[in-house]
């Protein structure tokens, strides 16, 4: 584990905030500056049009007029949606457009430049004033409208004398329109200029400001950089200290730990013992059935599912059985099942299946007194009583089924809905069902918990499912006991992969005589 600690550079900080300023300086004026000057742009070039209005009237030239009052009346409303809408964009190239168009069409209607004194120079005026709130490519466009509409001028000036209108082929007149258009535009390009200058030294102050701070705040943080640099010393020294207490700390706690692993995997050990003399021997299940075998599984080292079996002259018991929970917490459970089992069948010599059950049922809720508390344990299980003299078999289920087969199909006797244990008070004991039917030597039987079938894996993920199981156990049927083992060992490893175990594991299969 590697520990900083870090000490606020305040003089630091200003000098990089200082330095961002610096770089918002460029791109935010600049921004607020190509506005300010298109808006005025706007104004000077509506104020040209309002005067040429003016003029066209005054010389009764009142078709052409509407065109430059025309003009005046777009600009106000293009210039209220360039301030309040998101058209800023659309609007100025609008109203370039116009500006740069409309003298041309204005010249073009009045026959031409003598007759209007020369008014295309506000389409140059226009052209010029973009400088100031264009840049880039955009530029050249605006240039090349500008050439195209002055090649059309050229071309046609000559052929379109004639139509001037005869209060505009005075000489005076064209002198007075010429000193017109010429004062005005040489006054707009002076408080133009005048105000693009203003706005650079603004900025250059403002930079040149900014710019003092930052050598100062520069010249702090290379003063202080001494200190700095003695107590990051200081800092790595009481880092160095830090780790090296961390890592004793570290050894110590990995020491501890595993000393306490040590011991509960002792006593969980201890537990598996204990656990294994309360339960039959697996290899004892071959003495009592003709051909069988248990797969059990744990999940942890000790189990909640547990397999029970007694032999006793004519009759057989063999039982499957999952009780609440795993590891520790289910091996309690496992041990109260087996003892009551023992002394149900072998020491009271019960031996109908639904009675054992009923027995079991009452014995779980009296030894966890349930009736008296909150306790919910319990188990599920299958229990089979074989009748060898008769050859009938009975069954009783809680919750878990009977699977059997005579090798032509598979058939499946469901357990009773309700569990071992559980008390409800709201609810009266329900005696459990007893199936019996005849067997014989070629039917194969099977119990199991389910631990086997809720098991995640799979190119998907999802759980093997009791279809799955059943007709894996059908497919195998005809295979000897070992065989049918040694598949569903493979199958369980194959599906499960590197997926942890979701819960015990116990399937049996058996032949009876």
């Amino acid at each position: 584990m590697s520990i900083k600690l870090e000490i606020p550079l305040i003089n630091y900080s200003l000098y990089q905030s200082t330095k961002k300023r610096i770089l918002e300086i460029f791109e935010d004026v600049t921004q607020r500056e190509s506005d300010r000057n298109f808006l005025l742009f706007s104004i000077l070039m509506t104020f040209g049009g309002a005067t040429w209005g003016g003029l066209s009237f005054y010389f009764d030239l009142n078709f052409a007029g509407y065109i430059p009052v025309g003009y005046v009346i777009f600009s106000i409303f293009n210039i209220y949606f360039w301030a309040t809408k998101d058209f800023k964009r659309s609007c100025k190239a609008l109203q370039t457009f116009f500006s740069i168009l409309l003298p041309f069409v204005f010249q073009i209607i009045l026959g031409g430049t003598r007759s209007t004194g020369v008014v295309m120079i506000w389409s140059l005026f226009a052209l010029t004033s973009t400088l100031a709130f264009y840049k880039g490519k955009s530029l050249y466009y605006w240039l090349c409208i500008f050439v195209f509409l002055m090649g059309i001028v050229i071309l046609i000036d000559h052929d379109i004398e004639h139509i001037t209108p005869p209060s505009l082929k005075n000489y005076h007149v064209f002198n007075m329109l010429l000193m017109i258009n010429f004062s005005m535009i040489s006054t707009m390009l002076f408080f133009l200029s005048k105000f693009f200058v203003d706005q650079q030294l603004r900025t250059l102050n403002e930079l040149v400001e900014t710019n003092g701070q930052l050598i100062s705040a520069e010249e702090e943080v290379r003063q202080n950089s001494e200190e700095i640099s003695v107590m990051n010393d200081m800092l790595k020294e009481s880092n160095k200290k830090l780790e090296d207490a961390y890592v004793e700390l570290e050894k110590k706690k990995n020491v501890q730990i595993e000393s306490m692993n040590h011991a509960i995997l002792e006593s969980i050990n201890y537990a598996q013992q204990i656990q294994r003399c309360f339960l039959p021997s697996i290899h004892r299940f071959s003495e009592i059935v003709k051909d069988g075998f248990i797969f059990f599984k744990p999940r942890d080292i000790v189990s909640g599912d547990f397999y029970w079996f007694y032999k006793q002259e004519n009759y057989t018991v063999i039982a499957a059985v999952d009780c609440t929970g795993h590891g520790v917490p289910g091996a309690f459970m496992s041990l109260l099942g087996s003892e009551a089992l023992t002394d149900i069948v072998i020491n009271k010599q019960i031996f109908d299946s639904a009675e054992i059950l009923n027995q079991l049922d009452l014995t779980i809720r009296k030894k966890l007194k349930q009736e008296t508390t909150s306790n919910k344990d319990g188990m599920d299980l299958a229990l089979t009583v074989f009748d060898t003299q008769n050859k009938i078999c009975s069954f009783s289920g809680a919750k878990n089924p009977l699977l059997y087969t005579d090798d032509e199909e598979l058939i499946c006797i469901k357990g009773d809905r309700q569990p071992i244990g559980m008390f409800h008070p709201d609810q009266l004991p329900v005696p459990f069902t007893k199936h019996e039917f005849a067997y014989n030597e070629n039917m194969r039987f099977y119990m199991y918990s389910d631990g086997f079938q809720d098991q995640f894996g799979g190119e998907r993920l999802k759980k093997f499912m009791p279809k799955k199981l059943k007709n894996t156990l059908f497919e195998n049927r005809k295979l000897e006991m070992r065989m049918q083992l040694s598949t569903l060992e493979n199958t369980f490893s194959t599906w499960k992969k590197s997926e942890e175990q979701t819960d015990d594991v116990l399937v049996m299969g058996f032949v009876m005589e």
